[in-house]
């Protein structure tokens, strides 16, 4: 409805797979865990950064369904090790 009435829209997400199905309008991939999209809570600049990436790659979409990959890693060196950090970090708390 947001899109009919003529008001552009950017997902944001972190499962490229998912949003590569669903086809949104407009999708940046961010390549952090789930439910962190903007970075690690309380971590301002990070949050601060994700968005302006994305608001710099808004107007450069060119056709309906584009995923934009924005280059936000998790970890400064690209690395996946997260994944099993979080993980075990996950399994701990509950």
């Amino acid at each position: 409805m947001i899109e009919a009435s003529g008001i552009p829209t950017l997902v944001i997400g972190t499962a490229y797979d998912i949003m590569n199905r669903v086809v949104p309008p407009r999708a940046a991939f961010v390549d952090h865990p789930v439910g962190r999209t903007f970075g690690p809570p309380g971590d301002r600049q990070r949050h601060r950064a994700v968005l302006a990436r994305a608001l710099d790659e808004f107007s450069k979409f060119v056709r309906p369904g584009e995923i934009r990959d924005l280059g936000c890693n998790w970890s400064p060196d690209g690395s996946r090790a997260w994944e099993t950090e979080l993980r075990a970090e996950m399994l701990h708390e509950r």
